[in-house]
């Protein structure tokens, strides 16, 4: 037999991802241990290692002949989480069992050297020469390190005595089993991604080599090439993604998922786009285009449900780093929360929208939150999912010609899960979410210079020949503005001082018509303060009796009381009243009070209407009830 027949078939495609694949499964969890013990920082080293294996992916080709292919993978994922692991990590998990952390504990009295040394020898099965190698001393030093941090470790006060180090070490592997990794599939898609990143650089520096060069060549014509017919490759988004992060279009929503979680008649896709065109405003209430301006990929995707007003909408945005994307989090939250116009909006050309509703998902990706909104003009509702799994935030949202109480919440919930179950795979994912997640309303988030007063989105839309209520900015109460008075009736007013104790945080804000030609004394005012416990509790009581005995106090007015809520418990109360006193003339006004208390905070509303701008009873009741949320952001009277 010659030399020819003994020489083996290169490796197919097919032959090196299968190896690949198997090579991910076997190694990932014992990598993982190892980094989670040098750093202390779960999230960072899961991020670290599924890096490290994109990373071998890009360079497989080699690795796969190699018998040594851990040994070379482990490194870069340590490297990669020492780097990432910026603060200090061993008190950063929250729910670690008693020996775990004690582990850890021990673990962080070591120097980086010493604890290098006793993983490798311990976890990884190293030999000496190597593990010398590994952490670039001559061997009897690093035996030095090993034998120093491996007293250390044993002396430690909360490490039992009759546990060997091996076995402690091993042990933290009941924290780092329940980590998720995304599929062989994914990484090597990542890595492919890296490869090509790496191409087109070496591509564009060799060519300005060249060119710089000034060598000029030609073919056997005498024509000089161009590169005109032969671009080099341009990212899929106009925020040219890094090698590190990436978001390809196949991580959004399909018309199959949007169907499936939304049951109907078909839905019909629509384009997919970076979104870097037009205003960019994809969702209702978005503020900019995007929520991570300095992000690295972004993409927008429509689907319509034919011959409906119905759309649903989702925008996916990856960001250089976690951190940046915990920020583009909030940004988006408080777009939904306040729905804030952007600069230079003719408000009075805008339709008025109510937040009816706030919550969040525990169990949905890293961090997540639903709002329930509804417009006039024409009135619809709008049900938007914000979601963060890793360095990616998505946004979906509904639009339904539905009335707001039939909107599918938890089917929109649903679809935000699937949403981030596409993302949390990639290779800077985070959390993923259940099939069902669960939802907890909370109180709203706070808006952007209001303080603990109402914000212009917490209102219901009355009066729609006169436009709707804007608010004024929250102002300090003062002696001669910021009252508000019950007509007809002698009342207490939160303002200044009660009782012999001053009112603290003492501001107030007006909320007014942005049209028609209405009387001054018509919309709604609000007067917030802090008072002492017992002085607050006073103040609500004395309220309630002077309303009480309004009609009794002064005949004249004829003034008629209808209480419409009372509610008490130990840190709070609320009570509401429609009222209407007599004018002279046959006349009469109509208005609604109230008074909510949440601890110490203190605050009064009344709103006077108009014929055709009358506030139901229902929604000032639930107005109160969004005071009295609100109200929880004042601070404490101290």
């Amino acid at each position: 037999m010659n030399d020819l027949d003994r020489r083996t078939d290169p490796p197919t495609p097919e032959d090196l991802a299968d190896g690949f694949d198997a090579f991910y499964k076997e190694t990932r969890d014992r990598l993982l241990l190892q980094t989670f013990a040098l750093t202390g920082d779960l999230n960072a080293s899961r991020s670290a290692v599924r890096d490290a294996f994109v990373v071998a992916w890009h360079h497989w080709r080699k690795l796969s002949r190699s018998e040594l292919a851990e040994a070379q993978v482990r490194p870069r994922a340590w490297r990669n989480a020492s780097r990432r692991t910026t603060a200090k990590p061993w008190g950063r998990s929250k729910n670690l069992d008693a020996t775990s952390r004690a582990t850890l504990a021990a673990l962080s009295a070591l120097t980086h050297r010493q604890r290098s040394a006793l993983i490798l020898t311990q976890l990884a099965a190293v030999n000496l020469p190597d593990m010398a190698r590994e952490i670039g001393l001559p061997v009897e030093s690093a035996e030095r390190e090993l034998q120093a941090g491996a007293a250390r470790f044993a002396t430690q006060p909360d490490v039992p005595e009759d546990v060997s180090i091996h076995t402690a070490l091993a042990g933290l592997a009941r924290v780092t089993e329940s980590a998720s990794w995304p599929r062989a599939t994914i990484i090597r898609r990542a890595g492919a991604a890296r490869h090509r990143a790496h191409t087109v650089v070496g591509v564009t520096a060799a060519l300005t080599v060249f060119l710089g060069a000034g060598v000029a060549v030609g073919d056997a014509a005498g024509v000089r090439p161009t590169l005109d017919r032969a671009p080099l490759p341009e990212a899929a988004s106009s925020q040219a993604p890094t090698a590190q992060v990436q978001l390809p279009d196949t991580a959004l929503l399909t018309q199959e998922d949007v169907q499936a979680g939304l049951a109907g008649r078909p839905w019909t896709q629509g384009r997919t786009s970076d979104n870097s065109t037009g205003n960019g405003l994809v969702h209702h209430c978005q503020g900019s285009r995007y929520a991570d301006p300095r992000g690295v990929a972004a993409w927008a995707r429509i689907f319509r449900l034919t011959d409906t007003p119905r759309r649903f909408a989702q925008t996916a945005e990856a960001s250089t780093n976690r951190r940046a994307a915990h920020r583009a989090y909030q940004r988006a939250l408080g777009w939904f929360s306040a729905c804030i116009p952007p600069d230079g909006t003719d408000v009075t050309k805008l339709p008025h929208t109510q937040l009816l509703s706030t919550a969040e998902s525990a169990d949905l990706g890293d961090e997540a939150a639903v709002f329930l909104l509804q417009a006039t003009e024409p009135t619809a509702a709008h049900l938007v999912g914000v979601a963060r799994t890793g360095s990616f935030v998505t946004i979906t949202s509904m639009d339904t010609d539905v009335p707001a109480a039939r909107a599918d919440r938890q089917g929109v919930t649903n679809l935000l899960g699937t949403a981030v179950n596409r993302l949390c795979d990639l290779a800077d994912g985070g959390k993923c979410a259940p099939s069902a997640p669960r939802l907890d309303d909370v109180s709203p988030y706070p808006v952007p210079r209001s303080s603990a007063l109402l914000s212009t989105i917490d209102l219901p839309p009355v009066g729609a020949e006169y436009g709707f209520l804007v608010g004024t900015a929250a102002r300090q109460v003062t002696a001669n503005r910021g009252q508000a008075r019950v007509l007809g009736c002698n009342t207490v007013t939160l303002q200044r001082s009660y009782d012999g104790a001053r009112v603290k945080h003492n501001v107030f804000r007006n909320f007014v018509f942005v049209e028609g030609d209405l009387p001054t004394t018509v919309g709604l005012t609000q007067v917030a303060g802090s008072l002492p416990p017992a002085r607050a509790q006073g103040f609500v009581a004395q309220l309630r009796r002077q309303i009480a005995a309004c009609p009794e106090s002064d005949a004249s007015a004829g003034t008629e009381v209808t209480e419409l809520v009372r509610e008490d418990d130990a840190g709070s109360s609320l009570t509401a009243w429609r009222m209407e006193t007599a004018l002279p003339g046959d006349n009469s006004v109509q208005y609604d009070v109230a008074v909510v208390r949440v601890g110490t905070a203190v605050a009064e509303l009344i709103y006077v209407g108009a014929d055709g701008a009358q506030m139901t009873d229902a929604d000032f009741v639930a107005l109160a009830r969004r005071a009295s949320e609100r109200l929880d952001g004042m601070p404490r009277y101290r």
